[in-house]
């Protein structure tokens, strides 16, 4: 079974967990959501009587465990793997989707406790270019305790000294006993984090064993929601602690990742719940969210249920972000779905962290936490000073984590940026989801470019490599400009576009232009700057005009890149890749064709793909 789990302070990952086979005593047990098609005849009896009928019909004893959505049912059986169940549903003709109901996890790589300087939220600068500016945004809001977000993840801590003036009662979505640890049955309104560790005994009882993917060691609590909690919302202005990136703003805390973390479904359910949407035997949510918190990931393409469940969600006016992942790869579910705002995780210098997914589903890039080198008795340079519980395996003490713990991961980029969309709310409550993450986009700062390191998606042997806006998002966060963007809708960064040739061929002289390109309201396009980021050499490649031309000596990809900053000393900035044929396409015998392909038609191609997208579009 694949488990992901909680993005924090434990370093869970699928492979930690699946590292131990599993026996052939344990017998595999199935989770699916299910969603029928409105002409089902089964849709006319209850959830209970749909599922044991679906069972029937393939020789599977099956039982409802849970209604995510009204319209979706969470069926389990024995004996039968997720996958090979959802499978066999699916080819029902009046099941509209089944899907496995996966764990998620949580997505930062930790340590443990006390740090001292929250650089993150500091003035951009030449040491950390990365860094958000937070700390200006806060002279335009404080923030607003009418503005809530939702932290969906292992729960919190009610009893933190810097959380508890800021925390609503929430809700605890973990169905499975045996992951909520909580000794209450199913769900309930306790949103208590009691611990995600597992012991020696959990080790001991083969159904938990089975069900986190027969795990070969213990591990300690991450308290994760804690300190996500802390990032969003730490109270600030009272004398001890961290502040919160969100100033004022109030937090919801929805428990839905457990020992080894989460079902989709309870995840799911407490997205929607979150949003102020019904979920079956739960009562309505009073205090909806105007923006959800995923600091979880998994592996896995965004599912048929998410992506229900993420169009629901946004038609209620709710922003979802989500961490891309930590696994220097794709980025996984549910940052992958489209609707979600995903967070890919930069260093402090702005580069890609080693650790951080990325690929062109990344909307925002945002500091995640990087140690640079740590030695026997150094300090982690460049962490995450977080809100944290001391339990080692329920709770403690509370606390802030310090120098000596490496607080790093995806997970705490997520909240940077949640907590930014909160601010621009307090400043502006009128706008809209998409609304909010489009001004992040285009307030965006420009990436950096680190000599020593190549273009993502090329990384060095410890992942880090040159973000580009078609791998780690629009830009660096831009807490700052952000929030000034949500006050005046117009201070933005240019709109770069960016004209390439229909049909480029090595060693002629390819027309590159910036036409279609604009600045906000009252500013004015000043300046240009191309240049190559990636590919064969050329030489020296670079002009400051709006358009230019680019030779390539032979054919391949080319990486490059304009910049363009309007009278308001903004920079807007599009990467673009030029794929180079050796020769133009050959017309066919039949001498047929017609069209041009669009001017930005072969961007992100590879060149047996732009190639075949010429004979495509042009008929040849």
């Amino acid at each position: 079974m694949n488990t992901p789990l909680p993005l924090g302070a434990a370093l869970l990952t699928l492979a930690a967990l699946a590292a131990t086979p599993a026996k052939a005593a344990d017998t595999p047990e199935a989770r699916v959501i299910v969603k029928l098609k409105n002409a089902s005849p089964l849709k006319q009896i209850q959830a209970a009587g749909r599922v044991q009928s679906l069972g029937q019909r393939i020789g599977i004893a099956a039982q409802l465990i849970g209604q995510p959505t009204p319209d979706t049912q969470v069926m389990r059986a024995s004996g039968i793997s997720s996958e090979a169940l959802a499978a066999r549903l699916a080819r029902e003709s009046d099941v509209a989707y089944a899907v496995p109901d996966r764990l998620k996890t949580i997505r930062a790589l930790p340590n443990d406790p006390l740090l001292g300087a929250q650089w993150y939220l500091q003035a951009a600068g030449a040491s950390q270019p990365a860094a958000t500016g937070a700390q200006s945004a806060w002279s335009l809001t404080p923030g607003s305790a009418g503005v809530v977000v939702a932290v969906v993840d292992t729960g919190v801590r009610f009893d933190h000294e810097d959380l508890a003036a800021k925390l609503l009662p929430g809700y605890d979505f973990i169905a499975s006993d045996l992951l909520s640890g909580d000794g209450d049955s199913g769900r309930d309104a306790d949103a208590n984090d009691p611990g995600d560790y597992l012991s020696s005994a959990d080790l001991a009882n083969t159904a938990l064993r089975t069900l986190c993917g027969n795990p070969s060691s213990t591990h300690a609590s991450s308290w994760h929601g804690t300190q996500v909690a802390g990032i969003v919302g730490a109270e600030a202005n009272n004398g001890r602690g961290i502040a919160g990136i969100g100033g004022a703003t109030r937090i919801l805390p929805v428990r839905a990742l457990g020992k080894c973390g989460g079902y989709d479904s309870d995840i799911i359910a407490g997205m929607r719940w979150a949003a102020g949407l019904s979920v079956s035997g739960v009562p309505t949510n009073p205090n909806p969210a105007r923006v959800i918190n995923l600091s979880l990931a998994g592996s896995g393409t965004c599912s048929a249920a998410y992506t229900d469940a993420i169009a629901e969600i946004r038609a209620a006016g709710v922003l979802i972000v989500a961490a891309a992942g930590n696994e220097t790869g794709a980025v996984e579910e549910p940052a992958n779905c489209a609707g979600v705002l995903a967070v890919a995780g930069i260093r402090h210098a702005g580069t890609k962290v080693g650790y951080s997914s990325y690929g062109p589903e990344v909307g925002i890039a945002a500091p995640a936490g990087n140690c640079v080198n740590v030695g026997t008795g150094q300090p982690c340079l460049y962490p995450f000073i977080n809100t944290i519980n001391f339990g080692a395996t329920t709770p403690a003490g509370n606390g802030y984590t310090g120098v000596n713990d490496i607080t790093v991961g995806t997970s705490f980029a997520v909240p940077l940026v949640a907590g930014t969309a909160a601010l621009m709310l307090a400043a502006n409550p009128t706008l809209g989801e998409a609304e909010l993450a489009l001004r992040i986009k285009r307030t965006a700062k420009l990436f950096p470019v680190d000599a020593s390191l190549a273009a993502c998606p090329t990384v060095t042997g410890d992942g880090q490599c040159n973000c580009t806006t078609t791998t780690c998002g629009a830009g660096m966060l831009n807490t700052a400009a952000a929030v000034a963007a949500a006050i005046d809708g117009n201070a933005v960064n240019p709109n770069v576009v960016v004209s390439l040739p229909d049909s480029p061929v090595k060693n002629t002289s390819l027309s590159l232009g910036s036409g279609s390109s604009s600045a906000a309201a009252g500013a004015s396009l000043v300046g240009w700057h191309w240049s190559q980021l990636a590919g064969p050499a050329t030489g020296s490649f670079g002009a400051d005009t709006p358009s230019t031309t680019f030779t390539a000596p032979v054919a391949g990809d080319y990486l490059l890149r304009l910049a363009i900053t309007d009278s308001a000393g903004r920079t807007g900035v599009q990467d673009v890749t030029l794929s180079v044929l050796d020769a133009p396409p050959k017309p066919s015998s039949s001498g047929g064709g017609g069209g041009t392909l669009d001017p930005i038609g072969l961007i992100g191609l590879g060149l047996a793909a732009a190639a075949a997208a010429l004979r495509r579009r042009t008929g040849r």
